[in-house]
């Protein structure tokens, strides 16, 4: 395919320095980020957009690079820093003012005739700064991803700053956010944004649109690369009571457990990373997302938890502080513990043979609430620790080792213990 590499306008080389010529013998490698957008890459490396998109291009011109993917971009030999706005209604003055620009600069720079032409949402270049030029959603002045290409059944989110607080009385988001048609649950706390998201196990690889819709400004949308994950068998002989329980008595429980679970208390209660819920096991028999087949049937489910085999009475401990929101015997899950950690995060512990918390308590990390056994649907003794993120079952495991708890928590402008 032809590609064609040209001047930028002699304003740019003015503001920014340089000649402006495009250097093509060397190329670059650039893993797209949020904000990445083919008008940001543009202004970034100093080449024209309508360029970069004939080099990869896509029935939809509309269509973002996607986050997570790699381009291959001529080498410039020049890096700007910048920003890109998006600015409604009247001219650039006020804009020119608030970042000590030249109106006149300013206008020509971004190819218009004056500084009082309406700009209408249109992106606009302001120079200047350290960071790597970026559009972000109108009224961030930050944004980044917890993981760049994420898998199947991880617990996702994204952070961010805002140039304006929230209201602190309502504590209202100052956003929505959705993934594909998955919404996220949307935090805000003063400048500091963070939304999270859960993804189930068969989630298959594939490029969803993360979507991002500022109060009362215009949608920003970029792809989003997922990979696909590796997943264990289990063959499971159900027998006895656990053999007697129906289907109805399942979808029953789960159908009451979720009207808990798609609740999200607007702050965390926890203060350091998630830890193992018990220390004293002898293995691991299931991890989550494995698939399941049940007395020699099709392997048509799978574990939406981790399996820890350990003795009878052995300790479970609260891997973080919480509220415990459930502390009873359950059908399906036994003796049941459930811990309410704040902003739409659960962990559960199950098929215990006894429970050391009553609903309402407040627990810290390494509080025992409850100890090892075999009740409800069981094969023997073991605890079942599931892990729920907007109402999705994820991987505990995965947020845990990741260091999800403090990542999310800087995200609220908290310190992380």
């Amino acid at each position: 395919m032809k590609r064609r590499f040209w001047f930028f306008p002699l304003i740019l080389m003015i503001l920014l320095g340089g000649n402006g010529r495009i250097h093509a013998q060397s190329i670059r490698t650039h893993i797209v980020q949020p904000g990445d957008t083919w008008t940001a890459l543009a202004w970034r490396y100093g080449i024209a957009q309508e360029d970069l998109q004939s080099a990869y291009p896509h029935p939809n011109q509309q269509r973002q690079p996607v986050i997570g993917s790699t381009l291959l971009l001529p080498d410039t030999g020049k890096e700007f820093t910048g920003q890109i706005l998006r600015l409604n209604g009247g001219g650039l003055l006020e804009t020119a003012v608030t970042y000590n620009l030249s109106p006149w600069q300013l206008a020509q720079l971004n190819g218009l005739p004056n500084p009082y032409t309406p700009t209408l949402y249109r992106p606009i270049f302001i120079p200047g700064g350290t960071e790597p030029v970026r559009e972000l959603p109108v009224g961030f002045t930050s944004l980044e991803l917890s993981h760049t290409t994420p898998q199947p059944g991880w617990g996702l989110a994204f952070r961010g700053q805002t140039s304006q607080p929230t209201n602190q009385l309502t504590n209202q988001p100052a956003f929505t956010a959705h993934l594909d048609s998955i919404p996220f649950d949307c935090f805000s706390n003063g400048r500091y944004q963070i939304a999270l998201i859960g993804i189930d196990d068969f989630y298959k690889n594939r490029q969803p649109e993360l979507t991002i819709q500022p109060a009362n400004q215009p949608l920003w949308s970029q792809p989003w690369q997922f990979v696909d994950g590796d997943w264990t068998y289990n063959q499971i002989t159900l027998t006895g009571t656990a053999a007697a329980i129906t289907q109805e008595q399942i979808q029953a429980e789960r159908a009451r457990l979720f009207e808990l679970w798609e609740q999200a208390s607007p702050a965390p209660q926890w203060s350091s990373n998630f830890q193992l819920p018990i220390t004293s096991y002898l293995e691991i028999t299931s991890l989550y997302g494995a698939r399941r087949s049940y007395n020699g049937g099709p392997y048509s489910s799978s574990h939406e938890g981790v399996d820890f085999a350990a003795y009878g009475g052995t300790a479970v401990y609260a891997p973080a502080a919480g509220t415990i929101a459930i502390a009873e015997p359950l059908t399906v899950r036994g003796n049941a513990v459930i811990i309410d950690h704040g902003l739409g995060i659960y962990s559960g512990y199950y098929h215990m043979s006894a429970i050391s918390v009553a609903p309402g308590d407040h627990v810290e990390p390494g509080q025992q609430v409850g100890a090892v056994g075999t009740t409800g649907f069981s094969t023997g003794n073991h605890l079942h620790w599931d892990f729920l993120v907007a109402g999705q079952w994820v991987d505990a495991l995965a947020w845990a080792n990741q260091d999800m708890g403090c990542w999310v928590l800087a995200g609220w402008g908290a310190p992380c213990e």
